[in-house]
């Protein structure tokens, strides 16, 4: 009996201090101006706004150090890959190649101040903070070879970043004040159809504490969007489709300029 009333007191302490790092932790509020971005013939781009506050429970333990905030906008996985050109016999072609998996398609990043000030480089790569902490692993050779220094990585990392698709904004976050945030993000006129996730990551003393993720959804919409989904979900229709017009196309040309 007394062993049992032993084991239960403990179980009671570990609960009542589980519950008290639960409700002293500080966390993330954030929402964001729009959850849908539309394409359509004159799309140039587009803003979202993500704005927020930092919630603090009343017997949080005071911290020293100010608080830092990093959003991500990043998109889905896929290959990357990376070519050098050289010149053979007067004629520039393609000579070596290397394939990176798990690179995503589109990604940008806001912090309120420089990544170094904010956490050790060994947390910004496990949490793949900031575009030169990707994780892209290359496939099909030993990445021990670029351990230090990788001339395809870089080179496929500069191609994005040209693009438009891959950006890095320091500073770019305004604290209103000591607890609420906003930010602006550009969204290019390149960016793909699709979900993208919008990550809040706050950290203080080079720790992080909390993060949310909330989905971002890029769609077409008026004709774009009709002619997109039929190509890609009534293929053979949309191929048919394209067939007749073009043989409508040839005869009514070759109506309007007969001669007779």
């Amino acid at each position: 009996m007394a062993r049992f009333l032993l084991t239960l007191l403990a179980a009671c302490f570990v609960l009542l201090g589980s519950n008290r790092h639960v409700l002293h932790a500080e966390s993330i509020v954030s929402d964001m101006s729009d959850r849908v971005i539309r394409i359509n013939s004159n799309f140039t781009g587009s803003q979202i706004v993500v704005f927020g506050m930092i919630e603090r429970d009343a017997n949080t333990v005071s911290r020293g150090a100010p608080y830092d905030l990093v959003i991500v906008v990043r998109g889905w996985d896929q290959n990357l890959v990376s070519r050098r050109k050289e010149r053979v016999v007067g004629v520039w072609v393609n000579t070596k190649k290397r394939a990176y998996a798990n690179a995503p398609n589109f990604y940008v990043m806001a912090t309120n101040r420089k990544l170094e000030d904010i956490a050790h480089p060994a947390l910004l790569s496990k949490l793949q903070i900031g575009s030169d902490y990707l994780l892209l692993p290359p496939t099909g050779i030993d990445s021990s070879q670029f351990s230090t220094y990788d001339p395809f990585r870089e080179a496929a990392l500069r191609l994005k970043r040209q693009k438009g698709l891959y950006r890095d904004d320091l500073s770019s976050i305004t604290f209103l004040n000591d607890s609420m945030f906003r930010s602006t993000v550009d969204i290019p006129a390149n960016v793909e159809v699709g979900r993208y996730d919008v990550t809040v990551y706050l950290f203080r003393g080079g720790a992080l504490l909390h993060s949310q993720t909330q989905p971002l959804n890029v769609a077409k919409s008026g004709f774009e969007q009709v002619t997109y989904n039929l190509a890609q979900k009534q293929s053979f229709i949309y191929g048919l489709l394209c067939v007749l017009l073009a043989v409508f196309t040839g005869w009514f040309a070759g109506v309007v300029f007969r001669k007779n």
